[in-house]
């Protein structure tokens, strides 16, 4: 890639797909399910109307929004801070419930990891 700087993950991850948005809008397509964005424990999906909101999140969606799916609708969770305490720890996690212990646990799964901390 002509444009790509190789320790600069916000030139090549941020800027340059947005440059070839601006330039090629019929090359790119931004999908908006790509990400759930976490936030001191509430999740907030970007597709969702005023998803910005303190009050719109996993918890409380908006109004004629449906209840987020966390296995089947985004592509990723984005955690800012703080990361989910069920985290912590395998055995933290192992022991913990909710949607988070359940994210972390079908990872572990996924990685045939959950065996070792058993």
């Amino acid at each position: 890639m002509k444009w790509f700087l190789n320790d600069d993950w916000s030139w090549n991850g941020l800027r340059q797909p947005y440059r070839v948005l601006e330039r090629h809008p019929d090359l790119a397509h931004v999908e908006p399910r790509l990400q759930v964005i976490c936030f001191k424990g509430l999740c907030h999906p970007t597709w969702w109307p005023n998803y910005q909101d303190d009050l719109v999140s996993h918890l409380s969606p908006p109004p004629g929004a449906k209840p987020l799916d966390w296995r089947n609708d985004p592509f990723a969770f984005h955690f800012t801070y703080p990361n989910p305490w069920e985290f912590r720890s395998p055995k933290v996690l192992l022991r913990a419930t909710g949607m988070y212990a359940e994210m972390g646990k079908m990872i572990l799964d996924a990685a045939d990891m959950t065996r070792h901390f058993l």
